[in-house]
């Protein structure tokens, strides 16, 4: 028996003999309040308009709030600071209604104004901040943020009143529910606004006096902060703080998953979504690997030759020897979309043809053949690998390949140059939708890292948002993608399974789901079930 197992069963028998007792086995829980995670590896970017990766957005689910917020099982959105919304019959204006006398954890109030200056302040033009162009539908947004206004008064924001907030769009948007519940478009505090501007671009800091510390509209707040850990309280300002179970959260910060994982194991830590040794993990029932709506995929930065040749990238895409490229990983993926029940089939990359590189190549002007090809991947030695497979693959076709690795703190502000031709993205969806993956190629996408424009990907995109029918709308969205794929714009590698290491039996409010998601708010401790036959003594 393991130690941990063994630890399980005293406390059983202990419990039952406090029943026994007449003791309330749910009085010790009040003492159990600590929800302890090990979350990530590093100090995170924590300005909602400025985080980027998903172990920011889980732990920005506790100290932020949006008008709608995700619910912890079906990941539909369910009222968060609105209380309510409709829509008009032409799906063009959302009214959403706030709820009475919110405010922050400083007492400052919450109202339709705070709501439209956030959106605004995430619509800054000379940030290019990750997820404002999700905000595209809103009539005036994408001028706004792309310069092409300057008054903000012409974007589709209106705050009517303390509780009434306008949404006014350029075309219908059946998802606009969902994106509302990503962080990015939380209640950020009027002071707190102009931070973006030092936190943009920023993944992660080298000390906890660098970082940003919110002020919460959400259910917890900032006690406590070091470079290993960050510590929560519950936030008592917070709307709904009845509901809210959990009386405080340590983050902890630690990268050595050999120790995190000892930690789990010894009971002095709850959750392992961060560094985890699975090896290592005593129980086993507390492995949960689960698939998620995400992908790992390759793609081309189109805006420099020579890899604005579509034909050239066709070429690589067709010398890639998929069965090594993608060996080692548990979900290969031929496209980009994670599959979904009623989204129709794409066709994807899957097979090597050298042949059909060398009679593509042919079509290449030479002055593009003769450059070489920039590889930018995250310095491991299993991207090393890959690297090395592509550069081999290429170099046989007798063209010229260069490798660059960066380390993982560096690489997203990377990406944000020209000085590669091809690099790594590994996205988790913010909603459950083929949208989530393919706002990623549209042209004035703020998430476009690639470049790429494609007039009649934007058009079946559009028809997309306006259609209500979700078969119809499906077949648009699979269109789209298969438009991407023709393009050889992208090179999938994995769907990514999620990986938590929880032991859900004396913890309710966390389930799997497929954007790997767990709002701390509906997370709470219970009293785990009594081991089979362990007698318990009713007569006392």
């Amino acid at each position: 028996m393991s130690k941990k197992y063994f630890l399980l069963f005293v406390l059983c028998c202990c419990s039952a003999f406090m029943s026994a007792e007449g003791t309330d086995p749910n009085e010790n829980l009040a003492q159990q309040q600590d929800f302890v995670v090990s979350v990530t590896s590093g100090i995170p970017n924590l300005h909602p308009h400025a985080a980027y990766n998903a172990n920011e957005a889980q732990m920005l689910t506790g100290l932020y709030e949006g008008l709608c917020v995700y619910d912890p099982y079906t990941l539909q959105p369910v009222a968060g600071l609105a209380k309510s919304w409709k829509i008009s019959s032409d799906g063009l204006l959302w009214t959403f209604t706030l709820r009475d006398a919110l405010t922050f954890e400083d007492g400052t109030p919450i109202t339709a104004q705070v709501f439209r200056d956030s959106f605004i302040n995430l619509l800054n033009p000379a940030l290019d901040l990750p997820y404002s162009s999700l905000l595209d539908c809103v009539k005036g947004a994408k001028e706004y943020r792309s310069g092409k206004i300057t008054d903000s008064a012409q974007i589709g924001l209106y705050a009517e009143s303390d509780t009434s907030f306008k949404i006014s769009l350029v075309y219908p948007a059946e998802h606009l529910a969902n994106i509302l519940c990503h962080h990015a478009f939380s209640a950020v505090h009027p002071s707190q606004l102009e931070a973006v501007v030092q936190m943009a671009g920023k993944s992660v800091f080298s000390k906890i006096e660098d970082a940003f510390m919110p002020i919460a509209s959400g259910p917890f707040k900032i006690e406590s902060s070091s470079d290993d850990r960050i510590r929560l309280i519950k936030n008592e300002a917070y709307w709904d703080i009845q509901s809210v179970k959990l009386e405080s959260i340590t983050l902890l910060l630690d990268p050595n998953a050999d120790e995190m994982t000892e930690a789990f194991n010894r009971g002095s830590v709850h959750w392992l979504c961060g560094s985890v040794n699975l090896t290592k993990v005593a129980a086993a029932h507390t492995i949960h690997v689960t698939p998620m709506f995400a992908t790992e995929y390759l793609y081309f930065n189109t805006n420099t030759a020579p890899c604005s040749s579509q034909a050239l990238r066709e070429a690589l895409v067709h010398a890639i020897p998929y069965d090594t490229l993608r060996k080692n990983y548990l979900l290969p993926a031929k496209t980009l979309v994670f599959p979904l029940i009623g989204y129709p089939s794409v066709i994807g990359v899957d097979t090597q043809d050298t042949a059909k590189s060398e009679a593509l190549l042919k079509k290449v002007e030479k002055a593009d053949i003769e450059k070489s090809i920039k590889i930018l991947l995250p310095q491991t030695d299993f991207y090393a690998e890959q690297a090395e497979i592509l550069k081999q693959a290429w170099e046989n076709l007798n063209l010229s390949v260069e490798v660059t690795l960066v380390p993982f703190e560096d690489y997203y502000a990377r990406q944000k140059t020209d000085e590669y031709h091809i690099a790594l993205v590994s996205w988790i969806a913010d909603f459950a939708d083929p949208l989530a993956f393919l706002e990623l190629f549209r042209s004035d996408s703020s998430l476009n890292s690639s470049n790429w424009t494609h007039q009649d990907y934007e058009n079946f995109i559009k028809k997309a948002s306006a259609e209500q029918n979700r078969k119809k709308r499906f077949e648009y969205l699979a269109k789209a993608e298969q438009i991407l794929m023709d393009s050889s714009v992208v090179i999938p590698l994995s769907h990514i399974p999620a990986i938590n290491v929880i032991d859900l039996s004396d913890i309710q409010g966390w389930y799997t789901n497929a954007v790997n998601i767990h709002p701390f708010k509906f997370i709470r401790f219970v009293q785990p079930e009594i081991l089979p036959n362990i007698a318990v003594n009713t007569t006392g």
